[in-house]
């Protein structure tokens, strides 16, 4: 290991040349690094190649956050995905299996440790170029200072405590300095965000050359990190946590405080404060769609908008978007197979699943959880009924389905498909002619059909699926789709962040914790809380507590944010992992082909969290050549 880390030190970074769409980086054969900074086009191609560790986010199969929070689910079969990051929440991820290792970027995670050391690079050698504008350079540093912070701000998200590489060690440094240590996480915590104030100087408040630069990083973005990370440090997992009171390294040195600190409460609510600002600033909003381009009743047009949120490219909601995902993947993988003619093939493979925990959490159509509603029949939800014309623009008309798929929000519609789902968009966007209606029973055109690509649950991700997506009709022929960044912040985020972080800094809730939430609730075709609550939940009121707030906005973000990439983060800052992921995972049958049959919950799979999971482990390899790395807790 201390050979490689002269290697990569003093010696060229052989890269890999796969990047977002809009990067190139470093060719393969520079011979020394100074020659990488010979001139500004060789240092922009080493900006780029800082980019390029950015992780995999919202990858179906290699973003942790998207099988690791419980929102989905996949066969084992002939075509199955990749089904590594299960491991996370089946209990089977151990010391010999560790999925997602970003330390030394192994199992699917990126060496963000290379990334980290090639960013100090970058700021040791970016004066060397005598053909750079001083405004470019300036900027230039501040998107590297950014990605270091934001790649320090990934691995504490993961391991808590992390080792703060500031500056790279010399080529001359003996074993000994080699051998770092982890820091502790408010050491961390106060390092990445001084860094991430530093990188604010110099980063634009929009992109202006969005032809070809759309997808760097901007001043919101920075800040909207920020807001992230010091909400993460106020959270309850590490603020007050007494489980890693023991976590102490051979200096004897606490790698976690377990005292509780109110005032990084307020701290975070500042900061989400500050990072709405400046999102406004850059003319930030939440997504109302300005032309819809066919006629569409109120229904169906409250649907759009909210699909949009996601596949209106560039839309101002967008705070920061990933523009290197592959999205041919995500629909393909999500795809539900609408029609008999369309073939089984890499286009429709419909077995990225969301689970029926995804399900329960939406609201009912009073905007009120399930099992709260005054009018909801929860406990007779899985009972079978028929639907009538009232129902026809969600499911279809005389259909059988259960009292879970009724009287729902309008955020369950637009975000799931099931069986009997109206499914408006690819190719039908006519409502005047007939849409599609899925049908996922066994041997219909959704269902089980073969023992392999089918739903495993009975649900399909319709959030992940643009309704502008076209399913061509032959073997061969590939997805017609628009691409469009997949979101890593949206100001709805902020806004639920910013929610949070005031109810918890103030003895009780107030018409400012409410205002924010119900930002995002009347987009969805909500009342806001406390009238919703008084009108037609069981406890009317709750919204007026703190400890009821809590609840409502942690539901309200699990919502909003759903099969987008938060839960699984959400989750464990809340520390409500052992709660929430011990569990009998269980589905519709979906081997019953008539509705007795299918509406019957099967189990599924045991979920299996312990105290150890909510952080990653160190390996051992890493543990055995640098004595001086503490393990994480349990592991």
């Amino acid at each position: 290991m201390n050979s490689l880390y002269k290697l990569i030190i003093g010696t060229c970074l052989l890269i890999s040349s796969t990047s977002c769409n809009y990067l190139d980086v470093v060719p393969d054969n520079i011979a020394t690094i100074d020659y990488a900074f010979q001139d500004r086009s060789a240092a922009e191609k080493f900006l780029f190649t800082c980019y390029n560790y950015m992780p995999a986010q919202a990858n179906p199969e290699y973003d942790p956050a998207m099988f690791g929070g419980g929102e989905f689910y996949t066969y084992v079969g002939i075509g199955q995905m990749e089904r590594a990051m299960l491991s996370i929440i089946t209990g089977k991820m151990d010391l010999g299996n560790i999925v997602a290792n970003y330390w030394t970027g192994e199992k699917h995670g990126k060496a963000l440790y290379q990334g980290i050391r090639d960013c100090n690079i970058f700021l040791e050698k970016i004066d060397m170029p005598y053909d750079i504008l001083p405004q470019e350079k300036a900027r230039w540093i501040s998107e590297v200072k950014f990605l270091k912070a934001y790649y320090h701000f990934y691995l504490m998200r993961l391991y808590g405590a992390v080792s703060i590489i500031d500056k790279n060690l010399p080529v001359s440094s003996t074993a000994a300095e080699m051998h770092i240590y982890r820091d502790s996480f408010d050491e961390c915590v106060t390092y990445v965000s001084n860094l991430l104030d530093e990188s604010v100087e110099g980063l634009p408040l929009i992109i202006d050359k969005e032809a070809s630069e759309l997808g760097r990083i901007t001043k919101p973005i920075a800040m909207a990190v920020k807001a992230k990370l010091l909400t993460l440090s106020a959270s309850p997992l590490f603020n007050g946590n007494p489980d890693y009171s023991g976590v102490i390294d051979n200096r004897n040195i606490k790698l976690f405080n377990s005292e509780y600190d109110a005032s990084k409460w307020t701290l975070a609510a500042q900061a989400c404060k500050e990072a709405i600002q400046v999102a406004h600033e850059a003319k930030r909003e939440l997504y109302k769609p300005v032309n819809i381009p066919m006629i569409l009743n109120d229904t169906l047009k409250q649907e759009f908008a909210l699909r949009q949120v996601i596949w209106d490219k560039w839309n101002n909601e967008l705070i920061w978007g990933s523009s290197s995902m592959n999205m041919r993947r995500m629909h393909s993988v999500s795809m539900p197979r609408l029609e008999d003619s369309w073939s089984l093939n890499s286009n429709v493979r419909q077995q990225f699943s969301p689970t029926l925990e995804v399900a329960e959490a939406y609201y009912t159509n009073n905007g009120v959880p399930m099992n709260e509603d005054n009018s909801f029949p929860y406990n007779d939800r899985y009972k079978l009924v028929t639907t009538t014309a009232k129902d026809q623009w969600y499911i279809k008309k005389d259909f059988q389905t259960v009292n879970l798929h009724l009287n729902r929000e309008p955020r369950f519609y637009a975000s799931l498909g099931f069986d009997g789902n109206v499914w408006w968009g690819t190719g039908k966007t006519d409502q005047s002619k007939e849409l599609y209606t899925i049908a996922a029973k066994r041997k219909q055109s959704a269902g089980l059909i073969t023992n392999a690509v089918y739903s495993t649950t009975g649900y399909f991700a319709k959030k992940l699926i643009s309704y502008e997506t076209i399913v061509p009709t032959g073997i061969n022929a590939e997805l017609v789709l628009k691409t469009s960044p997949f979101p890593i912040i949206r100001l709805a985020d902020l806004y639920l962040l910013y929610a949070e972080a005031l109810n918890e800094s103030k003895a009780a809730p107030d018409n400012e914790v409410y205002d924010y939430i119900d930002k995002v609730r009347e987009r969805a075709g909500l009342d806001g809380v406390v009238l919703s609550w008084a009108k037609y939940s069981r406890y009317p009121d709750k919204p007026l507590t703190k400890d009821g707030m809590r609840s409502i906005i942690q539901q309200e973000r699990l919502i909003e944010l759903a099969m987008e990439g938060h839960r699984m983060y959400d989750i464990r800052r809340w520390k409500l992992g052992i709660k929430m992921w011990n569990k009998t995972l269980k589905a519709w049958n979906i081997t019953g082909e008539f509705a007795e049959d299918y509406y019957k919950l099967v189990p599924l799979d045991q979920l299996n969290f312990m105290q150890k999971n909510y952080l990653w482990p160190i390996s051992e390899y890493d543990l055995t050549i640098n004595r001086n790395l503490k393990q994480n807790y349990g592991w």
